[in-house]
Protein backbone atom coordinates (compact mmCIF):
# COMPACT_ATOMS: atom_id res chain seq x y z
CA UNK A 1 0.00 0.00 0.00
CA UNK A 2 2.52 2.50 1.31
CA UNK A 3 4.57 1.72 -2.71
CA UNK A 4 2.07 3.13 -4.51
CA UNK A 5 1.79 6.22 -2.69
CA UNK A 6 4.63 8.26 -3.97
CA UNK A 7 2.92 7.09 -7.60
CA UNK A 8 -0.22 8.37 -6.49
CA UNK A 9 0.56 11.69 -5.36
CA UNK A 10 2.04 12.17 -8.28
CA UNK A 11 -0.93 11.39 -10.01
CA UNK A 12 -2.78 13.44 -8.30
CA UNK A 13 0.11 16.38 -8.95
CA UNK A 14 -0.70 16.36 -12.54
CA UNK A 15 -4.56 16.55 -12.29
CA UNK A 16 -4.12 19.54 -10.23
CA UNK A 17 -1.49 20.95 -12.49
CA UNK A 18 -3.67 20.22 -15.70
CA UNK A 19 -6.65 21.66 -14.05
CA UNK A 20 -4.92 24.83 -12.98
CA UNK A 21 -3.59 24.87 -16.30
CA UNK A 22 -6.82 24.98 -17.88
CA UNK A 23 -8.12 27.51 -15.65
CA UNK A 24 -4.84 29.91 -16.36
CA UNK A 25 -4.89 29.10 -20.27
CA UNK A 26 -3.65 32.18 -21.62
CA UNK A 27 -2.03 35.13 -21.06
CA UNK A 28 -3.23 38.80 -21.62
CA UNK A 29 -6.96 37.28 -22.20
CA UNK A 30 -8.66 40.44 -22.94
CA UNK A 31 -6.41 41.09 -25.68
CA UNK A 32 -6.66 37.35 -26.78
CA UNK A 33 -10.65 37.64 -26.33
CA UNK A 34 -10.18 40.85 -28.66
CA UNK A 35 -8.52 39.16 -31.64
CA UNK A 36 -11.49 36.34 -31.41
CA UNK A 37 -14.39 39.12 -31.43
CA UNK A 38 -12.75 41.39 -33.95
CA UNK A 39 -11.82 37.88 -36.38
CA UNK A 40 -15.66 37.21 -35.89
CA UNK A 41 -16.90 40.63 -36.96
CA UNK A 42 -14.71 40.11 -39.85
CA UNK A 43 -16.93 36.71 -40.75
CA UNK A 44 -20.24 38.87 -40.27
CA UNK A 45 -19.20 41.52 -42.44
CA UNK A 46 -18.38 38.85 -45.06
CA UNK A 47 -21.22 37.33 -45.01
CA UNK A 48 -23.20 36.80 -48.50
CA UNK A 49 -26.46 38.60 -48.14
CA UNK A 50 -28.88 35.51 -48.26
CA UNK A 51 -32.29 36.37 -47.26
CA UNK A 52 -34.03 33.12 -46.67
CA UNK A 53 -34.04 29.71 -46.27
CA UNK A 54 -36.09 27.66 -48.71
CA UNK A 55 -37.34 24.53 -47.10
CA UNK A 56 -39.83 23.66 -49.20
CA UNK A 57 -38.48 20.82 -50.92
CA UNK A 58 -40.73 18.70 -50.04
CA UNK A 59 -43.66 17.64 -52.75
CA UNK A 60 -47.40 16.65 -51.17
CA UNK A 61 -49.63 13.95 -53.07
CA UNK A 62 -50.80 16.91 -55.85
CA UNK A 63 -47.11 18.27 -56.40
CA UNK A 64 -47.53 20.75 -54.13
CA UNK A 65 -44.58 22.27 -52.03
CA UNK A 66 -44.29 21.02 -48.72
CA UNK A 67 -42.47 23.53 -45.89
CA UNK A 68 -41.65 26.70 -45.38
CA UNK A 69 -38.95 29.49 -46.23
CA UNK A 70 -37.20 30.66 -42.91
CA UNK A 71 -34.88 33.98 -42.91
CA UNK A 72 -31.54 32.63 -43.13
CA UNK A 73 -30.14 34.95 -40.08
CA UNK A 74 -32.50 32.77 -37.80
CA UNK A 75 -31.24 29.29 -39.43
CA UNK A 76 -28.71 27.32 -37.52
CA UNK A 77 -27.02 26.79 -41.33
CA UNK A 78 -25.69 30.91 -40.95
CA UNK A 79 -24.28 29.83 -37.65
CA UNK A 80 -22.36 26.33 -38.26
CA UNK A 81 -20.98 28.70 -41.76
CA UNK A 82 -19.96 31.41 -39.21
CA UNK A 83 -18.09 29.28 -37.11
CA UNK A 84 -16.48 26.27 -39.40
CA UNK A 85 -12.70 26.29 -39.29
CA UNK A 86 -12.97 29.84 -37.34
CA UNK A 87 -10.30 29.33 -35.28
CA UNK A 88 -8.17 27.93 -37.57
CA UNK A 89 -8.70 30.83 -39.66
CA UNK A 90 -7.36 33.99 -37.25
CA UNK A 91 -4.61 35.87 -37.96
CA UNK A 92 -0.88 35.39 -36.76
CA UNK A 93 -1.01 36.91 -33.34
CA UNK A 94 1.93 37.18 -30.87
CA UNK A 95 1.63 38.35 -27.06
CA UNK A 96 4.44 41.19 -27.47
CA UNK A 97 5.44 43.34 -24.29
CA UNK A 98 5.49 47.03 -26.07
CA UNK A 99 8.00 48.16 -22.86
CA UNK A 100 9.67 47.27 -20.02
CA UNK A 101 7.74 46.40 -17.09
CA UNK A 102 4.18 45.93 -18.98
CA UNK A 103 2.13 43.22 -19.42
CA UNK A 104 2.23 41.65 -23.16
CA UNK A 105 -0.48 42.46 -24.96
CA UNK A 106 -1.85 40.24 -28.24
CA UNK A 107 -1.56 41.73 -31.16
CA UNK A 108 -1.95 41.11 -35.12
CA UNK A 109 1.60 40.53 -36.72
CA UNK A 110 2.39 40.44 -40.70
CA UNK A 111 1.54 42.02 -43.64
CA UNK A 112 0.83 46.02 -43.19
CA UNK A 113 1.60 45.96 -39.21
CA UNK A 114 5.31 47.03 -39.29
CA UNK A 115 5.59 48.57 -35.49
CA UNK A 116 4.60 44.79 -34.59
CA UNK A 117 6.44 42.84 -37.18
CA UNK A 118 10.02 44.34 -35.48
CA UNK A 119 8.43 43.95 -32.06
CA UNK A 120 7.62 40.33 -32.95
CA UNK A 121 11.13 39.52 -34.75
CA UNK A 122 12.87 40.79 -31.46
CA UNK A 123 11.04 39.16 -29.04
CA UNK A 124 9.91 36.04 -30.76
CA UNK A 125 12.75 35.40 -33.41
CA UNK A 126 12.75 31.82 -33.84
CA UNK A 127 10.02 30.42 -36.20
CA UNK A 128 8.98 27.77 -33.85
CA UNK A 129 8.31 29.84 -31.10
CA UNK A 130 5.43 32.17 -33.26
CA UNK A 131 4.15 29.00 -34.34
CA UNK A 132 3.67 27.61 -30.61
CA UNK A 133 1.82 30.81 -30.01
CA UNK A 134 -0.71 30.38 -33.24
CA UNK A 135 -1.41 27.08 -31.30
CA UNK A 136 -2.00 28.65 -27.97
CA UNK A 137 -4.46 31.25 -29.49
CA UNK A 138 -6.41 28.69 -31.19
CA UNK A 139 -6.68 26.56 -28.24
CA UNK A 140 -8.08 29.76 -26.47
CA UNK A 141 -10.04 30.45 -29.54
CA UNK A 142 -11.52 26.29 -29.13
CA UNK A 143 -11.95 27.04 -25.44
CA UNK A 144 -13.96 30.28 -26.05
CA UNK A 145 -16.34 28.19 -28.35
CA UNK A 146 -16.62 25.27 -26.69
CA UNK A 147 -17.64 27.24 -23.31
CA UNK A 148 -20.09 29.51 -24.76
CA UNK A 149 -20.99 28.66 -27.90
CA UNK A 150 -25.17 28.57 -27.13
CA UNK A 151 -24.22 32.34 -25.92
CA UNK A 152 -22.33 33.40 -28.91
CA UNK A 153 -25.09 32.23 -31.04
CA UNK A 154 -27.78 33.51 -28.97
CA UNK A 155 -26.00 37.22 -29.34
CA UNK A 156 -25.63 36.68 -32.85
CA UNK A 157 -29.32 36.18 -33.33
CA UNK A 158 -29.98 39.35 -31.18
CA UNK A 159 -29.16 41.65 -33.77
CA UNK A 160 -28.24 42.29 -37.44
CA UNK A 161 -25.25 43.03 -36.14
CA UNK A 162 -23.57 43.83 -39.35
CA UNK A 163 -26.69 46.11 -40.60
CA UNK A 164 -27.53 48.16 -37.66
CA UNK A 165 -24.69 48.37 -34.72
CA UNK A 166 -21.39 49.35 -35.41
CA UNK A 167 -18.33 46.95 -34.68
CA UNK A 168 -17.31 48.06 -30.98
CA UNK A 169 -20.95 47.57 -30.24
CA UNK A 170 -20.40 44.03 -30.99
CA UNK A 171 -17.46 43.82 -29.79
CA UNK A 172 -18.67 45.38 -26.58
CA UNK A 173 -21.01 42.34 -26.64
CA UNK A 174 -19.13 39.70 -27.14
CA UNK A 175 -16.61 40.73 -24.38
CA UNK A 176 -19.44 40.84 -21.58
CA UNK A 177 -20.36 38.03 -22.83
CA UNK A 178 -16.95 35.41 -23.65
CA UNK A 179 -14.87 37.69 -20.96
CA UNK A 180 -16.90 39.67 -18.45
CA UNK A 181 -13.95 40.61 -16.27
CA UNK A 182 -12.44 42.57 -19.69
CA UNK A 183 -15.01 44.96 -19.92
CA UNK A 184 -13.93 48.56 -21.47
CA UNK A 185 -10.64 47.02 -23.15
CA UNK A 186 -10.84 47.71 -26.98
CA UNK A 187 -10.07 45.96 -29.71
CA UNK A 188 -7.01 45.99 -31.92
CA UNK A 189 -8.57 48.69 -34.60
CA UNK A 190 -6.31 46.45 -37.40
CA UNK A 191 -7.99 45.02 -40.19
CA UNK A 192 -8.47 40.86 -39.52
Amino acid sequence: MVRGLPFALALLGLVVAALVGRAEGIEAKCSAGAIVGSKLWARLEAEQGMKELDLTHRLDSKGGRLGRKIAFRDSELRYVELLEDFCEDLPSALPLVRSEGEEPVWSVVGKGHPEEEALALDQFPQKQAKEEMKTVLGNFCFSVLDDHEDGIVGLLKQEDWAGERERQDFLDAFTALVLPKCQGVKADEKEL
